[in-house]
């Protein structure tokens, strides 16, 4: 796994042999070691990009407790993304795993939401 921040590009990058991961780390608060909630885009070798937010357990956990003091989201009484995916640990590894997994499955077409190029 290959990690690069570009002077000037929100994105960190991952690139693999059969997919890239764009990744919108927060640089306030993010690191690839302990990210837990972030937006995410996979270019295939085919032109398709497919959008993914990525929460881990624990994440999902905290947002769900924050909500219920908040009042949010029905008392935090539910979670949901159109193109959510978790993950059991924090980390841009454990991600790119989960990642990894959903292109050889042929998974991502149900699990994220296509980006349709708009040139």
């Amino acid at each position: 796994m290959i990690g690069a921040m570009v002077a000037g590009d929100p994105y960190t990058t991952i690139t693999e042999p059969t997919f890239v991961a764009r990744f919108l780390l927060d640089p306030h608060t993010d690191t690839m070691e302990t990210v837990a909630n972030v937006d995410a885009f996979v270019d295939l070798p085919d032109g398709a990009t497919w959008a993914l937010t990525i929460f881990t357990v624990d994440e999902v956990a905290r947002l769900l407790a924050r909500w219920k003091e908040t009042g949010e989201v029905a008392n935090g009484s539910y979670f949901w993304a159109v193109d959510q995916l978790i993950v059991p640990e924090p980390g841009v590894a454990a991600m790119i795993a989960a990642i990894r997994e959903l292109v050889r499955s042929g998974d991502i077409t149900s699990v994220g939401i296509r980006c349709d190029d708009l040139d």
